[in-house]
């Protein structure tokens, strides 16, 4: 099929056809997804509240809301298998950029509202265009992880197209403690209302980290964190699970 570009609010994903692209746009699409083998990276810095406030449409309230500094959220992610409604898993990678905030439903052990979305995986990019997540499609999005013991060096890049371009680099710690069930929302808001990625896991596995994250300070990004590094000061986190179950759709709440 034709493959065709669309250009979103500065985000980019291909899609397989103009009209089905025009098609997605007019209706919310929900889906589900069934990952297995994940590994992923949380972590969490200070940005200023009035600057991150500008960011999140009303409807949402900031962690931080009434206070001088409100978190941002930064997760990288590698899945050994994402298999779309039920399809055949294939790998893929994901990084996610938003801020933290109060839990709109009252669901969830962490809610996120949706800044920036990358992934490799073209069938999960187009889903969430369907979703009306502003996705960007990132082919060579670059998820580089290498145990020595129980240690293991970490290197995720999010090259062009993506944008702002970013890079999470340092080191990891297997998990070492007993698994806890976890349950985490990332919204986005559209125009037929507030949808919901919801990922819910059984069996967490938290391990620690001491990663960075690295972008140009002139980028919306770096607008935001006040420079071309985060050092995540809040939270540090390296996590393992084995499945996890996503559900992604209209949420109003």
């Amino acid at each position: 099929m034709l493959l065709a570009s669309v250009f979103t609010a500065g985000c980019a994903v291909e899609a397989a056809d103009p009209e089905i692209t025009a098609e997605a746009q007019q209706e919310i699409r929900g889906f589900s997804l069934s990952l297995t083998n994940v590994v992923e990276t949380i972590g969490l810095d200070l940005v200023p509240t009035d600057e991150a406030d500008a960011l999140v449409p009303e409807e949402f309230v900031l962690a931080g809301e009434g206070g001088p500094v409100t978190p941002i959220v930064v997760r990288t992610s590698h899945a050994d298998g994402i298999s779309v409604n039920g399809g055949t898993p294939t790998p893929g990678s994901v990084v996610q950029v938003g801020l933290a905030v109060v839990p709109p439903d009252g669901t969830g052990d962490v809610n996120s509202y949706t800044l920036w979305y990358y992934t490799d995986h073209a069938l999960l990019a187009y889903k969430l265009l369907q979703a009306g997540f502003l996705v960007q499609y990132v082919p060579s999005l670059d998820y580089d992880l290498a145990f020595s013991g129980g240690v293991g060096d970490l290197h995720v890049s999010v090259p062009f197209p993506g944008y702002p371009r970013l890079v999470v680099d340092g080191t990891v710690a297997t998990p070492s403690g007993p698994p806890a069930p976890f349950v985490a929302n990332w919204w986005v808001s559209t125009w037929q209302g507030p949808v919901k990625q919801s990922t819910v896991i059984s069996n967490l596995f938290f391990g620690g980290a001491d990663a960075t994250l690295e972008t140009r300070a002139q980028n919306p990004l770096g607008t935001l964190i006040g420079g071309s590094t985060a050092e995540f000061s809040v939270l540090d986190s390296y996590n393992e699970f084995p499945t996890a179950d996503v559900t992604v759709g209209l949420s109003p709440f």
